[in-house]
Formats: structure tokens, sequence, C-alpha cells
């Protein structure tokens, strides 16, 4: 009586796995290729000369929507490690400035000549216990800024902006 059963379902689990195998035996692996990683993988000039990949934070201190968001995927795109993107502790920083954690200085001018924020406004800030070298505060100067008109390019809404 029980019998009966459970020789379907053997022989429903048999064909599964049969058909599993051949599958993977006689799958056609001529057109796959493997993926170069350094391709998609941007390197800036900071990473390609030290081999240390900058890494930042992000705080939209200007309180425009999504302008965070915008400059991680903008930064993103020209080789920087993006660790968190949030609102600052205000919205009323009138100038974008770069707060140094750690690291070598040079990072910060890396930084400050893409953005287009002058080096007096580079801040050291020492503090090894964060897990990104650099913070990245965007103020309220930031149409003023160089790297504007390519960053509102990543904006999620950049459709209703640049119409």
């Amino acid at each position: 009586f029980f019998t009966l059963p459970v020789l379907l379902l053997t022989l429903i689990a048999c064909l599964f796995i049969g058909s599993f195998v051949i599958q993977i035996i006689a799958e056609d692996t001529s057109n796959s290729s493997i993926i170069d990683l350094d391709k998609l993988l941007r390197k800036n000039s900071y990473e390609k000369e030290t081999g240390h990949r900058i890494q930042i934070e992000i705080l939209n201190g200007c309180g425009q929507r999504y302008i965070a968001k915008m400059y991680q995927d903008f930064l993103r795109h020209e080789g920087y490690d993006v660790m968190d993107v949030r609102n600052a502790n205000s919205t009323d920083y009138k100038h974008s400035m770069i707060q140094m954690h750690r690291g070598d200085p040079k990072m910060g001018s890396h930084l400050s000549n893409l953005i287009g924020i002058n080096d007096s406004l580079i801040v050291e800030k020492p503090d090894e216990s964060l897990m990104f070298d650099l913070t990245l505060i965007i103020g309220n100067d930031l149409e003023e800024l160089v790297s504007y008109n390519s960053a509102i390019l990543y904006h999620p809404n950049k459709m209703l902006i640049l119409d």
C-alpha cells in the first residue's frame, strides 16, 4: 500500500536530479567569459599612484533632497569607495568641506580638486575608529562647485532638474 507512493516519489526525485545533472554536463561553456573586475572597478589617479582606494562618508549639509545620494553615485563612478551617505546634523553649512579622519593628507586634496572645494576647507578631524578616510559635507554652495554639473547627471530626479 505504501510502496507505490514511495516508488513514485523516488522516480520523480530521480528525474529531477537526472535533469539537473544533464543540464550541468551539457552546459555550453564556449560562450562564457571571465569578468575582469579591474575594468569594472574604476580607479582614480590617487589609487593608481598609491594602491589605496579612498573611503568616504558623504553628508548632506544643505538640506536639498538626494544631494548626498547624487554625490555618492558620482564619486563611485569616479573611483571612490563611498561607505556611508546621510544627512548632516545641520542643513546650514554655508560651504562644502572635507574632514580628514585618517591616512595621507593628499587624499583630502585629491578629493577637493575633483569636487571644487578650496583646500582651506579641508579640516583635520582624526578618528581611527571610523571605517572611512574622509567625510565630504555638501554645503549650500553646491551649485558653485566645479563638480556640480557632472554630479547633477547622477541625481535620482535628473529628468525634472535638467528640463
